[in-house]
């Protein structure tokens, strides 16, 4: 297994009551499943054409969902056989808005602050928008305390300038980090097989206080899956 050391910032919380939640490997997630018991709704930026995180989260919690992708359309369901199986899930209380979520309202994009209308608080927010999310960090730091929870996947953080951008997100949000994957489809080997420094890396947020601090978490935890798996999962120390 590949080691990458990261710096302290990233060392998250234990948390007791983390579970996993989506599919095996790729569009699984760790979260704590407090934050979905008490959650009220369920925002979810970026869909594609897996919704299996967001069917497990209402199996637990079966709250309202609103789901944002401009790239699911007819053809895209057509092409991959997914429409009488995208017909059957959104339904009833469970919305797909085609739209991607940005800073702005435009043709294709609901800006970020509308998404968050008439939601109330206690509101989970799942994000995996292909890099778009550093156009919204400062929104959801604004808006922190009308979320239960925050996973999101974070995408280029091998850009100096974007991991700048992660770890300021880091620092400013009023959630406590509890848990940190790599994902291990991209990534640097900046040191010939001694050295490597990760692309896309997902990032578990809480707001219960089921949490405490222990030093020299194990990571991968045990629940974790690598998103290729072909490939080891990473280790990761700080």
């Amino acid at each position: 297994m590949k080691t990458i050391t990261l710096p302290r910032i990233f060392e998250p919380f234990y948390c007791s009551g983390l579970i996993r939640i989506g599919k095996d490997h790729d569009g699984g997630y760790l979260v704590n499943k407090e934050d979905i018991s008490k959650s009220k709704s369920l925002l979810s930026f970026g869909i594609n054409d897996d919704w299996s995180f967001e069917e497990q989260f209402l199996g637990i919690n079966n709250c309202p969902l609103y789901g944002y992708d401009n790239s699911v359309n007819d053809d895209m369901l057509k092409g991959k056989n997914l429409q009488e199986a995208h017909q059957k899930f959104f339904q009833g209380t469970k919305h797909h808005i085609s739209k991607n979520v940005g800073k702005y309202n435009t043709i294709n994009e609901i800006s970020f602050k509308d998404t968050l209308e008439n939601k109330g608080s206690d509101i989970f927010l799942k994000c995996d928008i292909e890099g778009s999310e550093y156009d919204i960090l400062d929104d959801i730091i604004s808006n922190t305390k009308l979320f239960s929870a925050i996973v999101m996947e974070f995408h280029e953080i091998n850009n100096f300038a974007k991991f700048n951008e992660l770890t300021h997100f880091i620092s400013k949000i009023d959630q406590k980090l509890v848990h940190i994957h790599i994902n291990n489809y991209t990534y640097l080997d900046i040191g010939k097989g001694q050295s490597y420094v990760p692309s896309v890396i997902e990032l578990t947020f809480t707001s219960s206080p089921n949490i405490s601090y222990k030093r020299n978490i194990k990571l991968p935890n045990v629940l974790d899956m690598p998103n290729c798996p072909e490939r080891d999962d990473f280790a990761i120390v700080f």
